[in-house]
């Protein structure tokens, strides 16, 4: 005699479950096109803002988000339980202080420079003798100085184009799309121009290390999924970059 389970039974076991919803804390830097706050209306938004705010849609959990420094986002993230800070880059003196969601897309960074230089760099070790305008806590700013690079860090990333069309700084090294952002919001989106790329870079969320388990596996699922289904796709092209 066959012993009938019913599926319910069984199929709970086919994806993660969460025990129970939570409201996970969620905090961003200025970084457009992927995480900024709306100028008109003040609604924070970004690729990776929808993008996070789906995962924890789908994952059955609710969300609140807000605005932040670097410093302040990591140490929050690093002592506030259910607190999750995106979208950054994965470093060596970061991995084991959080637990980790991503990639969620890929960044590419490049070195700007004003339009009226007329230095060529083929590589970005060709402007190790100038001065490379960086911000305090930022990951490649600061190993680029390690390795010897003339790095010199403002407060904030929006000094630096500023800086950089003042001829107070040879060099800016920033995500390309948001540099560009930042330039066009100061009014010197004409005055600055790619001069060598530096790498694509991935970006992830990283999360306070006591979250469950499950719910980092849940959300790593999800992620891909968004990728595969369409939902990502559609996201980046809201934004002009698909």
């Amino acid at each position: 005699m066959k012993l009938f389970v019913p599926c319910f039974v069984f199929c709970l076991t086919l994806t993660p479950q969460l025990s129970r919803a939570e409201t996970i804390k969620l905090l961003i830097q200025e970084y457009a096109p992927f995480t900024h706050t709306d100028p008109k209306s003040g609604e924070i938004q970004g690729i990776l803002t929808e993008k996070i705010q789906e995962i924890l849609k789908r994952a059955g959990d609710t969300s609140t988000i807000s605005i932040t420094s670097l410093a302040r986002g990591l140490n929050s993230t690093l002592n506030e339980d259910n607190t999750c800070l995106f979208g950054f880059r994965r470093t060596a003196d970061r991995e084991n202080l959080y637990k980790w969601v991503g990639p969620l897309t890929n960044d590419t960074w490049v070195l700007y420079a004003r339009k009226t230089d007329t230095r060529v760099l083929k590589t970005l070790e060709d402007a190790k003798p100038y001065s490379i305008g960086s911000y305090k806590n930022a990951a490649t700013g600061t190993q680029l100085s390690e390795q010897g690079y003339k790095i010199e860090f403002s407060n904030q990333d929006e000094d630096n184009p500023r800086l950089l069309v003042n001829n107070r700084l040879n060099y800016w090294i920033v995500s390309e799309s948001h540099g560009m952002v930042l330039a066009q919001q100061q009014g010197y989106g004409n005055d600055i121009v790619r001069a060598v790329k530096y790498k694509t870079m991935e970006l992830n969320m990283l999360c306070n290390s006591r979250m469950d388990k499950q719910r980092i596996e849940l959300y790593n699922k999800l992620n891909k999924e968004l990728d595969n289904d369409g939902t990502m796709e559609k996201i980046m092209r809201k934004y002009g970059l698909k």
